[in-house]
């Protein structure tokens, strides 16, 4: 059996070879729908024996099966479509009491309320209670960090020559929080309200109705919604070729306001890789579900990133601690619950998994690569049956992936956007005594510099430092990219581009990415091509963007988004134009200085 780039970091080889390949182990999965599962079937994508508790709405329990499946082929698999809280919940039970799961997966997120802890995570602990032998692994969320939590704070604003009650934002006066959307994102906006005593999924109103209004500099309103409902959520895209700078408010016309605190989330959609941040956030995710000890959360990783076994946490990956509180808002106050955080995630496993999804014409299907921690937990849930296989005992799992796991941070031990480290299943494997540990092999040569001078191991530590973060780590990186470092000019684009350590500025990106690509950096070369192809931080221009894509192909760039990108940009352009970006490719692959 062919190992996929996501089974091969998961070290899966070893125990497929011992003949575990999740036999005898049932795998739950919940999820919005799986819709296309006859046709994946027929096609012997998906086994046929799949048990289904309804199909539900959309493709993405389709594909979640689908990267269990790829790890555990031989488990057996059930579907059941989740939604609401309780939805979910009833799922989970019936996955346990009428298929006999021995693992549940799930992807569904709670949207942002108040009230802590959730429905789903009351639900799930009452499941762990009564059946403590079923391990339940969910996502850690895909919000990446734009999050207000905080109590209610009233202050007057005026807005379109009106006068209102307005939330006030962390410790200024400003009744508003900014926002940025890059050019051709889409940004929605959640927002949970209401106190305590509100029953979850109840619209009662108490002082009226409130209003979450989104606002460009100016004023002008942009976008806006009104509901009596605990959950709000508004949509805007930015179709400017510049970053729109937009302010929120949350207002009311009654000087009556609810007990209990806000949450505040912003989620970055579109063609951009940066998430959508807030210019006040608290530690940990906003609603996700990661918030009960007994559920192993999974964060995602780039498996496109790796270098000696360290990958970067995709973008929009929640960090933790997990907390289902609203102890210390950014404003100072306390909406009166008691702090209860904890470490989660627990571990972190691959995704951009590639899966079968429908054609864009709506015959067939296509591979295409399945992203965040949807495809991160059913990667995480493969392992796991994995180990059940071999007759690891089940309430050894989650140590045992701990205790294994390889680090990603900046050392041993949890880390905020990785957990303990990334899934390792052969040493999982070797602790469990399922394998041997492997023979000691002699060492060979040591392995020659990059030709391109890359420290390869201090700059990946400078990357996920500032991904956490971390200014020195950016300031570094800033220094050696001014006094000409290629390497680090490359890098500080990447920084820029996705808001690490710095403010995200996609044209100081592309400005740093343009001189390490003179300097013949091969990725930034490629990283030069997506803006210019997209017009992010840059006019569009996918011809040009094509040539410089190739021309990184050319100096031997591959990876599968790559592959993608390349034909998505090429379906842009005339055969002519095709053939001129071709021409041009091959010469910025000889002379990176000739790189306009």
């Amino acid at each position: 059996m062919r190992a996929s780039s996501v089974a091969r970091i998961l070290r899966v080889t070893r125990l497929w070879q011992a003949g575990d390949r999740g036999q005898g182990i049932r795998v739950g999965v919940i999820s919005g729908g799986a819709r296309n599962f006859l046709v994946l079937a027929q096609n012997a994508i998906l086994p046929a024996d799949v048990a289904l508790f309804g199909r539900g709405r959309g493709d993405e329990g389709d594909w979640m099966m689908q990267v269990v499946h790829d790890i555990a082929p031989d488990a057996r698999l059930a579907f059941c479509p989740g939604g609401a809280p309780r939805r979910t919940v009833a799922c989970a039970r019936d996955l346990i009491d009428r298929f006999h799961a021995a693992i549940i997966v799930d992807d569904i997120n709670p949207q942002p309320v108040f009230f802590a802890p959730t429905a789903k995570a009351q639900g799930y602990a009452r499941l762990l209670r009564h059946h403590p032998q079923v391990l339940f692994l969910t996502g850690a969320g895909n919000n990446g960090g734009g999050y207000y939590q905080g109590a209610w704070r009233p202050r007057p604003v005026v807005l379109r020559g009106r006068r209102w009650q307005a939330q006030t934002f962390g410790p200024s006066a400003r009744p508003y929080d900014r926002l940025w959307v890059p050019p051709g994102a889409e940004a929605i906006v959640l927002l949970g309200t209401r106190g305590g005593d509100t029953p979850p999924g109840g619209c009662a109103a108490r002082g009226g109705p409130t209003r979450l209004i989104v606002t460009n500099r100016a004023g002008r309103v942009r976008a806006e919604t009104l509901s009596d409902c605990p959950l709000l959520q508004v949509r805007l895209h930015n179709d400017r070729a510049r970053l729109a700078r937009l302010r929120l408010y949350v207002v009311r016309r009654h000087r009556a306001w609810p007990g209990g605190a806000i949450k505040l989330v912003a989620i970055r959609a579109g063609m951009g890789i940066s998430p959508l941040w807030l210019s006040v956030h608290t530690e940990g995710g906003a609603g996700n579900s990661a918030t009960d000890p007994g559920l192993m959360a999974v964060a995602a990783i780039d498996p496109a990133s790796g270098d000696h076994g360290r990958y970067l946490p995709e973008p929009y990956a929640n960090g933790g601690p997990q907390c289902g509180d609203f102890g210390g808002d950014a404003a100072g106050g306390t909406g009166g619950f008691a702090s209860a955080c904890i470490r989660q995630p627990v571990f972190a496993a691959p995704d951009r998994t590639l899966v079968a999804m429908p054609a864009a014409s709506g015959r067939g299907y296509r591979y295409r690569p399945f992203t965040g921690d949807s495809a991160a937990g059913p990667a995480a849930a493969g392992v796991a049956a994995l180990l059940l296989a071999a007759h690891a005992p089940p309430q050894r799992i989650e140590s045992l992936l701990k205790r294994t796991a390889r680090p990603q941070g900046a050392g041993p031990g949890w880390a905020p956007r990785t957990g303990y480290g990334l899934i390792d299943a052969d040493a999982a494997a070797v602790a469990a005594h399922i394998l041997a540990p492997r023979q000691a092999q002699m060492r060979g040569p040591v392995m020659a510099p990059r030709a391109d001078g890359m420290n390869a191991r201090r700059d990946q530590r400078l990357l996920i430092a500032a991904r956490e973060g971390d200014k020195g780590a950016a300031r570094a990186l800033r220094r050696r990219a001014r006094a000409g470092d290629p390497i680090a000019q490359s890098l500080l684009g990447t920084l820029y581009n996705r808001g690490w350590g710095v403010d995200m500025d996609p044209r100081a990106a592309h400005a740093w990415w343009t001189r390490a690509a003179h300097a013949g950096v091969t990725n930034a070369i490629y990283n030069l091509g997506i803006t210019w192809a997209i017009g992010r931080g840059a006019t569009a221009d996918p011809r040009r963007g094509y040539a410089l894509m190739r021309a990184a192909e050319l100096r031997g760039l591959s990876f599968p988004p790559m592959e993608r990108a390349l034909r998505h940009i090429r379906a842009l352009l005339s055969a002519r134009a095709q053939g001129r970006a071709r021409q041009r490719a091959r010469v910025f692959a000889a002379d990176p200085a000739a790189i306009p």
